[in-house]
């Protein structure tokens, strides 16, 4: 995907400095802050909030269904 870009920082751009540039060139994920390690820790944080509302949802049932065989 190719899109139009400014190689000033001018608003609005002059037409002698817009240039066409490919989507995949032009992104840098590291000065972006998306590195390894920060999908790491939010892959990590997503599981441990899924995996955390679970076990207590389970802990739940299990307290409602002992207190139902009292």
């Amino acid at each position: 995907m190719n899109f139009v870009t400014c190689t000033t920082d001018i608003n609005p751009c002059p037409p002698g400095d817009q240039v066409l540039l490919n989507f995949a060139d032009s992104v840098d994920f590291v000065s972006m802050g998306i590195t390894p390690e920060v999908v790491l820790k939010m892959f990590g944080f997503g599981f441990g909030a899924v995996f955390g509302f679970w076990l207590i949802g389970y802990c739940l049932a299990l307290a409602i269904g002992l207190i139902r065989k009292l």
